[in-house]
């Protein structure tokens, strides 16, 4: 079984190595906790790690950017969190970073060349409607029989965010197209050996959307309790929330945790592990230990 990282030690020791082709991963916060940067960061990981397969990415909330992925490569090559590379500034104004290059040829030239066979790796459909995204799977149906190797890591990003606003959250349709959407996805996962990710972001209290109040929650997952939750964790191997932290939160003795606005936590929530939380960074190069 295949592994990605995600670039943090600390994250990928939290979900037992990193991110396993064959599984399907739920992962959700609220805006902001670092779910587009993580995916982001995944598909680099993924492109760079293996030559012959692709990734696919539905992006249903329009926050994918594409020059983010260029940015950590960017960054990655120059060796630091914002240091310049040999090139300085180029002709647009914009920092230019750049390694040396194979021999004879110019670092730049290098890079770019390395930049866009990686991009060409990494497919992105909007998706603006429910009926969008079951119309990308099909997309993703056909690159498995295109190409020898398929597809071999799925985003689907924010997508029970449209299922809650074409059909309400609390519409029996809906719940159950969302459902039936997850299990494609966990098949996927499965018979097609992909590594499958869903991103999900947060209602306002702990209601379930389908059956009323949740009475067995805490206070923490009364305020964080992601969108139409039971209809998207049945499927998931691994549910991950992610949280930004701040200077006025304390951690776990009661102390104040001294941070600067870049670092995250991740609690895994499935399966139920002794130590479930880490500790990382998100920095220009992508996702770092603290």
């Amino acid at each position: 079984m295949q592994v990605i990282s995600t670039g943090s030690k600390a994250l990928d020791a939290l979900l037992l190595g990193g991110v396993r082709r064959g599984l399907l991963y739920c992962v959700f916060g609220a805006s902001g906790s670092g779910k587009t940067q993580l995916c982001m960061q995944l598909a680099l990981n993924s492109a760079m790690a293996n030559k012959s397969a692709r990734v696919f990415i539905v992006d249903a909330k329009g926050d994918f950017r594409p020059e983010r992925i260029i940015d950590i490569y960017k960054a990655r090559m120059d060796g630091g969190e914002g240091k310049r590379g040999k090139g300085g500034r180029s002709k647009h104004g914009n920092d230019t970073y750049m390694n040396s290059g194979r021999e004879g040829e110019s670092g730049y030239n290098a890079d770019i060349n390395t930049i866009m066979g990686i991009m060409d790796r990494i497919y992105v459909q909007r998706a603006y409607h429910v009926d969008d995204i079951f119309s990308s799977l099909r997309d993703v149906d056909s690159m498995y029989e295109r190409y020898d190797h398929g597809v071999s890591f799925l985003i689907v990003e924010d997508s029970p965010s449209l299922f809650r606003l074409e059909y309400g959250s609390k519409s029996a349709e809906g719940h159950f197209r969302l459902m039936r959407l997850m299990h494609d996805l966990a098949l996927r996962a499965v018979l097609r050996n992909t590594a499958v990710i869903v991103t999900n972001g947060v209602a306002s209290s702990a209601r379930d959307e389908h059956e009323g109040v949740d009475t067995t929650v805490t206070d923490l997952e009364m305020k964080e309790r992601q969108i139409m939750d039971r209809s998207v964790s049945m499927f998931a191997h691994f549910k991950v929330r992610l949280e930004r932290l701040s200077s006025k939160m304390k951690d776990e003795e009661g102390m104040k945790a001294i941070v600067d606005g870049s670092v995250f936590r991740a609690t895994l929530l499935q399966p139920l592990v002794k130590n479930n939380k880490a500790l990382f960074k998100i920095v220009e190069r992508g996702i770092v230990d603290i």
